[in-house]
């Protein structure tokens, strides 16, 4: 049966991965495999020291060494990049700026050539003082790190705090914070921190590039999740037409946000400059992904927040310094927009945000899963416990009471549409039984739990295009620049154009982006890609199946209201199946050779948050994502180990395209949730991450995941999916933290304000806890 007119009813149902027999037969070709003729292996010599001018570089010996074809520094390759701020050479100029800058690269004939020529240059360094903490970072007198900010070419109104290391600060304002403090009957002030974290993508950070000295052209293969971007950003770097750049994706062995700029493309690019047209592979050792390409930025946060006794929020007042790092990626992005969700998803008249991102001399940090909203929602929803437990509310009630509901206004005037926050937090709750206590298994061993929830938005607005073409035998090929990092894009887009061509979903491919041929996206990122870009398919999908029925009603004589595409065969209403689309489009290129094309573009409306300053009603986001988690949690007070033992996990998804995709999505967060509040830390001596390999950085494993419950909240089902659809890539990882944290108060009544929540600090705050006791 047709689900509707021409549609097999792909969307919505649980569907194999479109990618899963090339990766499980391993067949998928990842950057990592790629194998070019004449292809050089790079290598990176990088800085020892925090901060340090180069006074002198000697690559003499290097350029002797067996199998060496190139070397290369800033001198030799002066050019910068960087999204927002152009602040970060491709190799080192003059100064470096944290442990494991790029200084120089090899191009050899092997990697052992590359990396034994390494270890010929020698380098003179000058040593500045350095600063680790951005909060000692914004004194007066700190070391500054980029002390010439003001000549860098900037791609967003950056307001630099002259003369200091403030790159960017933003301010946002809201009713009277003082009048609403004024008719608080409690007010709470807390301190937070979140610390910096690594994606730790399976697949290291790979890129190849070749230049070719004939047409001065680049090609680069790289596994990112936004390669339309880094194609301009790479264009903007070296001063070249776009046309003389051309990215292409292999598969991705992961992203979370960690590629989406120029890491390892940019030593290849350099190093492939001075190649004479071979292609230079260059591919990060584990310690280098930890140490040398970008981390989540570490917060510290200041909230002070007015309420009723009846747990009704009159005023927030909210400090964010951010850890930016050396150079700047796309932080300013995650300042922004995290300063901004700071009230989570509630209702509070007055505000006061400030938020400031600070230049230290540590890596560089951008883009993680949540982009800022992890950080923020750990601060908003511990300390709404802590609301709730001083007012003798219990956390439910409290957040039910200040959650958004259908028609809210957000915090910019926009009018908030499908919001389903509270049944997520009803359906949490219930399902972890948070009404009832936990029942403990020995008096050292204490169970608690806990709940959280979260607000996230998306980049708006964005642009999304694409191609569908289909080809003479009736096979279905999307065009677009949408990465498939993981997430299952290329499934929902095959699903997707499946209905709305009206072929089998097994006649639909969907190749990897290369951007001289897919159309640009803006890319995958913010949770966007299933809504923009699943619009996008829909529309050219849509556009292609017009066209062919089109061509069927001029073969077959008949109106083409009266014909439609099911399935792959043209079937005329009251005759039935006329022919299939293969029989049609050898007809129509007389057994010859050819295809039909459509086109799709999706651009909803929307402008910056922050003109709502000016008192406009902007469109901050296109769409809203609600999640909520509740989590039991037992605490060994002997040890300090905390064990998560149960996670209910609630999402506001609008509708799901593949279900069993949602699923996967929501459990893999949830696991990374885990290991983000319970193990994973850099740990720092001057500047210097000292564990860089991943026996030292800890990861949670099977042995500490517990019982997942995926739940769907959902749209009215009469809606139009893609209508309704919502982002749930990010949301999924912001509020498994607090929802742990307040669960360890139950268990225990200990508040660790401060992440991760290792065994030494339970064990602190419970000997504090004692202590204060004995008092």
């Amino acid at each position: 049966m047709m689900s509707q007119k021409g549609s097999a009813g792909y969307v919505g149902k649980r569907v194999l991965r479109v990618d899963a027999p090339a990766k499980v037969t391993g067949n998928a070709v990842y950057g990592i495999d790629i194998e070019l003729p004449g292809m050089l292996h790079g290598a990176t010599l990088r800085s020892p020291y925090p901060h340090a001018d180069i006074v002198e570089i000697d690559t003499s010996a290097a350029l002797k060494a067996p199998g060496v074809r190139a070397v290369v520094t800033g001198k030799d390759f002066p050019c910068y990049f960087g999204d927002m701020v152009r602040d970060q050479p491709f190799l080192a100029v003059d100064r470096v700026r944290f442990v494991g800058d790029p200084v120089a690269a090899v191009a050899a004939e092997t990697e052992a050539q590359a990396l034994e020529a390494l270890e010929k240059i020698r380098v003179k360094y000058r040593e500045l003082p350095a600063v680790f903490d951005p909060r000692e970072a914004m004194a007066e007198g700190a070391p500054l790190i980029h002390p010439d900010f003001e000549k860098y070419t900037r791609n967003i109104p950056a307001s630099m705090v002259p003369h200091t290391n403030i790159c960017v600060s933003r301010k946002f304002s809201l009713g009277d914070v003082e009048k609403g403090f004024a008719e608080a009957d409690e007010i709470f002030e807390d301190s937070f921190s979140a610390q910096a974290l690594s994606h730790v993508t399976m697949e290291p950070h790979t890129a190849i590039a070749q230049f070719t000295p004939l047409d001065g052209h680049y090609t680069v293969w790289s596994p990112s999740d936004r390669p339309q971007r880094l194609h301009k950003e790479l264009a903007d770097a070296l001063g070249l037409a776009h046309t003389r750049i051309r990215f292409i994706v292999p598969y991705v062995g992961g992203s979370y946000g960690g590629k989406n700029t120029l890491r390892a493309e940019a030593i290849a690019v350099a190093l492939a400059r001075f190649t004479h047209g071979r292609p230079v592979k260059v591919v990060f050792s584990r310690a280098e992904a930890l140490t040398a390409t970008q981390t989540r930025l570490a917060a510290f946060m200041k909230l002070t927040t007015g309420v009723r006794k009846d747990g009704t929020f009159t005023a927030r007042r909210a400090e964010i310094v951010w850890d930016n790092g050396a150079y700047i990626s796309n932080a300013p992005g995650v300042a922004n927009r995290g300063v901004l969700t700071i009230l989570g998803p509630y209702r509070i008249p007055n505000l006061d945000l400030v938020s400031r991102l600070v230049y230290t001399n540590k890596e560089t940090t951008g883009s993680y899963r949540g982009f800022g909203t992890t950080q923020v929602t750990w601060a908003c929803e511990v300390q709404m416990d802590i609301i709730a437990a001083k007012l003798g509310i219990d956390p439910l009630t409290i957040r039910l009471k200040n959650a958004y509901v259908e028609g809210d206004a957000y915090i910019n005037g926009q009018i908030m549409r499908d919001v389903r926050v509270k049944e997520t937090i009803e359906k949490a709750g219930r399902e972890i039984k948070l009404e009832k206590d936990s029942t403990s298994p020995s008096p050292t061993r204490r169970r608690g739990k806990g709940i959280a929830t979260m607000l996230k938005s998306t980049a708006t607005p964005t642009d999304s295009f694409c191609a569908i073409k289909v080809d003479m035998d009736g096979g279905v090929t999307v065009f677009s620049s949408s990465s498939e990092i993981g997430a299952g894009e290329q499934t929902m887009m095959a699903q997707i154009a499946a209905d709305a061509v009206g072929v089998p979903l097994s006649a639909v491919s969907v190749p990897n982006p290369d951007t001289a041929i897919t159309p640009y996206d803006h890319g995958v990122s913010s949770s966007r890609t299933t809504y923009h870009m699943g619009n996008c398919v829909q529309q050219a999908g849509r556009d292609v199946r017009k066209r062919l029925l089109g061509i069927a009603a001029e073969v077959l004589a008949t109106d083409p209201e009266r014909l439609s595409l099911f399935e792959g065969n043209i079937i005329e209403t009251g005759v039935g199946q006329r022919m299939t689309l293969k029989e049609l489009l050898s007809k129509k290129f007389n057994n010859k050779s050819g295809a039909i094309f459509g086109e799709g573009h999706f651009t909803p409306a929307g402008n910056p948050v922050l003109e709502a300053r000016e008192g406009l009603k902007g469109i901050s986001s296109i769409f809203w994502m609600f999640a909520t988690h509740a989590a039991e949690v037992e605490v060994d007070t002997e040890t300090g180990v905390v064990k998560v033992l149960n996670v209910a996990a609630a999402h506001d998804i609008g509708r799901a395209i593949n279900p069993v995709g949602c699923e996967q999505q929501i459990e893999g967060s949830v696991i990374l949730g885990i290991s983000n509040t319970l193990f994973e830390e850099f740990k720092m001596e001057n500047g210097r991450i000292l564990n860089d390999s991943l026996s030292d950085y800890k990861l949670a494993t099977m042995e500490d995941l517990p019982k997942i419950v995926s739940i769907f909240v959902e749209a009215e089902p009469d809606r139009e999916a893609l209508a309704v659809v919502k982002g749930i890539g990010e949301p999924a990882a912001a509020a498994t933290a607090p929802a742990i944290a307040n669960a360890i108060y139950n268990a225990v009544g200990v508040r660790i304000k401060d992440l991760p929540i290792t065994p030494d600090k339970v064990l602190a705050a419970l000997r504090e806890k004692d202590n204060q006791k004995g008092r």
